[in-house]
């Protein structure tokens, strides 16, 4: 079993968000080919990450947003989004997180992910539990929902997706990374996303699923990273919630016609 140092993983995370806030002030944005935002401070933090990481690990691959997969393809992968929620960094809504995961045989084993404008640091490790600035993380199931409930859904999903039949305040909150960790932690009930990449969520997943969460397809196949590599995004809508909620998500979405 691969072993990593989550306290270094934790301290990566947490100095880069720290650097990615200090470069707030003078940040430069600018549009890419598939009209999302990058800003410098992505580039500049994603580097920074990446030479972090290879100090420690230096024979682990290295997926980022930003720059690519970089060394062996065989060997385990850290996942990287330097800021996930860069729209929300450029127009100053303060949910952005960097986001470093680490993918062994098609599954997220360890990850921390720092929200540096809350101080919220989310980590976890396969069989380790998840932790949320130390309290340990216990996701809350529920047989039905309450009109209160919050929904976390990223902007594809709400889109494409028919949300007219479900209970509860739909809410999409500009970083899937956050939604992941958010529904570990009960603030939102589920995140249901469609199109994410793996750099965006492994280290949320590792810490969803050591909370009790699943992480499914609207079919109830599980996510597979491996997949997702190959493929580049999430082809199919997926959910992220306690089981029993899952379960019922999965009975109530439906993708809206056009969308099929």
């Amino acid at each position: 079993m691969i072993q990593v140092d989550i306290e270094f993983v934790k301290q990566v995370a947490r100095e880069a968000g720290e650097r990615a806030l200090g470069m707030v002030e003078t940040m430069r944005s600018e549009i890419k080919p598939d009209n999302s935002y990058v800003t410098d401070i992505d580039r500049a933090i994603e580097q920074f990450v990446r030479r972090r990481l290879a100090e420690r690990y230096p024979d682990f691959g290295f997926l980022g947003e930003e720059f690519g997969r970089h060394g062996s393809r065989t060997a385990p992968l850290w996942a990287v989004d330097p800021i996930d929620g860069t729209t929300n960094l450029v127009f100053g809504i303060p949910l952005w997180c960097v986001s470093i995961g680490l993918i062994v045989e098609g599954q997220a084993v360890a990850g921390a992910l720092y929200l540096p404008r809350t101080d919220e640091l989310f980590w976890g490790e396969r069989d380790n539990g998840s932790f949320y600035n130390g309290v340990r993380l216990i996701a809350c199931d529920r047989d039905s929902l309450h009109v209160e409930d919050t929904l976390g859904f990223t902007s594809t999903a709400i889109k494409r997706l028919d949300v007219s039949q479900l209970r509860g305040r739909v809410r999409c909150l500009g970083s899937i990374a956050a939604d992941i960790a958010y529904a570990a932690r009960g603030s939102v009930c589920c995140l249901v996303g469609w199109n994410e990449g793996a750099y965006d969520m492994a280290a949320a997943l590792c810490i969803a699923r050591e909370a009790g969460c699943v992480a499914e397809y609207l079919t109830g196949e599980p996510l597979d990273l491996d997949f997702i590599l190959q493929h580049g995004k999430t082809v199919h809508p997926f959910v992220v919630a306690p089981p029993n909620l899952a379960a019922q998500l999965q009975k109530t979405l439906r993708v809206r016609p056009g969308y099929d």
